[in-house]
């Protein structure tokens, strides 16, 4: 008989409070083990998707996929499921972007925005799937001459429109597919409109053909110039900021525009540009610089839409959803997810390249720049999880400094130098010295938490990153260690949010986690155990409006690490942290799909503890 895997425990004389050594467990090494559907079936009404949701109702079917209204069994929320072909799920290219850009859309939060609740693998039925909340309405096209939309009615909608947008670029998504079909009213209210759509992205190299679905000929209406290939074809936030003034346009004179017909039809048009004598005149000036056909005269971002917005309405412009995060874009731009569930449609040009116009690069504080793209590409740099410490400029370029772990650090680097470059950041320093090398087994789980990272990490935190070890007091009410030489690392939460639950989990970069971090038969740590750890003992005080301080005692010199999962309990030991051999695909989708139902978030701080006096 085999005898199953046993997880080797750490040397007795290196430990940390809170991470016993007989409840460690270690990560599995990552893989696919995805298994997609090859007979051509999709999934059936009555199906369960990885335990969470129920196929309730078929909505529609396209080239590339199929969408389902659907239910969280657990919550009883409806949602909308949409599931991609067996024949693209079994492409390793595709299955990667769609991992990819996993974590983005599902950072997205705005009012105006569908929720994306999660992108996930179901490896018994063998099908990729997105899961949004489910919108009872009807798209804008439906009622393009039955709204009888005024000055302010515009203004709001362009308004709440470009808002949306503006939190999407932000973290690197450009729609390119804005059209009013894409844009749905909830319960038929132009106030409650809401952007559906995006999609997954496609990294396509030069003379390859480019399939568009046939939504996108039916909305080459509004498409912007350097979709078509204007310009030098360089798509970014400007783009969709042409094709929002085109869906203003078209509620505004009640009707679709006209700017399609063939090809070189829509190019002429855009170049000519469209009429604007429907619109109110305020408006007039505002949506002729959004539909300037050369991308370097237009608005570049809908914070400027936004801005000149406000001066138009005499009101202050909303504050831009993360100012200081202005992203590297996704490559290949985002594709809309009615692109993807188009019949197919190919241009065989050479798809153009996505960038930046150089005037807007150009005129940005190089750190600025420098800390955007960073913050943009972390999320998709695999086997990390890795924070800005600071960016300062220098002679030759910014030098950036990061801290956390990596399981191939000199990887990571290429990454992170790739995203300068692309960002026009030449001569740019990577300072790795504060980053831990995780080992390979700890990839798995480790890419896993990254899927629901918090986009504003601030309720975990250490004062600092380095704690010098010492000789501890002889007594036990001090410390885990009388009168040992140890470190007292001081762990912050802040909450805020007695709502929302959460559970504390110790890692270290061995790959060794450990659910229970009060000790062995304690559970999960969370606000209960907190709270009584404070009443017993000096190592946890509550401070009061869901704040915490707690003392971890740690006998060892090197990285250790803490993680944090917010949102609604319970969270079991076998989901966020299962044994070994049991981390593979399935416990990742398993988890996954738990913590968009639960409305999971994950943070994480490293720190090293070192014995630099007594050397």
């Amino acid at each position: 008989m085999t005898e199953e895997p046993k997880d080797p425990p750490p040397p007795r004389d290196q430990k940390t409070v809170f991470v016993p050594a007989d409840a460690a467990t270690r990560f599995q090494p990552a893989g696919t083990g995805f298994a997609p559907r090859t007979d051509g079936t999709s999934i059936q009404i009555g199906d369960v998707l990885n335990h969470i949701f129920e196929v309730k109702t078929f909505i529609a079917r396209g080239g590339m996929g199929e969408v389902f209204e659907g239910v969280n069994v657990n919550t009883d929320e409806r949602v909308a499921i949409k599931v991609m072909l067996p024949s693209l799920a079994a492409d390793p290219n595709v299955i990667s972007m769609f991992r990819k850009e996993a974590r983005t859309l599902t950072r997205l939060r705005h009012e105006a925005l569908v929720q994306y609740r999660v992108l996930a693998q179901e490896p018994q039925l063998g099908v990729l799937y997105i899961v949004t909340e489910y919108i009872d309405g009807s798209n804008l096209s439906l009622h393009l001459g039955k709204i009888r939309a005024e000055l302010p009615d515009l203004v709001g909608f362009l308004s709440r429109m470009a808002s949306g947008l503006d939190t999407a670029h932000k973290l690197g998504a450009i729609h390119r597919d804005i059209a009013p079909d894409n844009v749905l009213l909830e319960d038929g209210d132009l106030a409650r409109a809401k952007i559906i759509d995006f999609g997954i992205a496609k990294e396509m190299d030069p003379g390859s053909a480019t399939i568009v679905g046939d939504g996108f000929a039916g909305k080459l209406n509004y498409v912007a110039p350097e979709q078509l290939g204007d310009f030098g074809g360089r798509i970014g936030p400007w783009t969709d900021v042409y094709s929002l003034a085109l869906v203003v346009l078209a509620l505004a004179q009640g009707s679709d525009v006209k700017m399609g017909g063939s090809l070189a039809d829509a190019v002429d048009k855009r170049r000519a540009g469209p009429d604007l004598s429907s619109l109110p005149e305020p408006l007039r000036p505002i949506l002729a610089k959004m539909l300037r056909a050369d991308p370097a005269e237009r608005f570049q971002s809908m914070e400027a839409v936004l801005a000149e917005l406000a001066t138009l309405a005499g009101m202050q412009a909303p504050v831009p959803t993360n100012r200081a995060r202005k992203p590297l874009w996704i490559a290949g731009g985002i594709v809309a997810i009615a692109g993807v569930l188009g019949s197919g449609w190919l241009l065989t040009r050479s798809p153009p390249p996505v960038d930046a116009p150089e005037p807007v690069i150009g005129t940005r504080d190089p750190t600025q720049v420098a800390r955007t793209a960073i913050d943009a590409v972390l999320p998709s740099v695999s086997c990390t999880w890795l924070q800005i410490v600071d960016v300062t400029a220098g002679k030759v370029g910014p030098t950036i400094r990061l801290t956390g772990v990596a399981g191939n650090p000199s990887a990571a680097q290429n990454e992170i130098s790739q995203a300068l470059a692309q960002s026009k950041i030449a001569g740019a320093g990577i300072d790795f010295s504060e980053v831990a090398q995780i080992t390979q087994s700890g990839c798995a789980a480790l890419d896993t938490y990254r899927q629901i990272r918090a986009p504003d990490a601030r309720q975990l935190s250490v004062p600092q990153r380095k704690f010098e070890m010492r000789i501890q007091p002889n007594d036990p009410a001090l410390t885990g260690y009388p009168g040992e030489n140890a470190a007292n690392v001081i762990l912050q939460l802040a909450i805020a949010d007695p709502k929302s639950d959460f559970a504390l989990i110790g890692l270290e970069p061995s790959g060794v986690i450990d659910p229970e971090f009060s000790g062995p038969g304690t559970g999960v740590l969370g606000r209960q155990g907190l709270k009584a750890l404070a009443q017993q003992s000096r190592i946890v005080s509550d401070r009061g409006n869901d704040r915490y301080q707690m003392q971890l005692d740690v006998n060892h010199p090197g990285w250790s690490g803490v993680l944090l999962l917010t949102g609604s309990g319970p969270f079991e030991k076998d989901v966020i942290a299962p044994p070994l051999g049991g981390r593979g695909p399935e416990w990742t989708n398993r988890f996954v799909s738990e913590a968009a139902a639960k409305g999971w978030q994950a943070q994480m701080v490293w720190f090293k503890t070192v014995d630099e006096l007594s050397e």
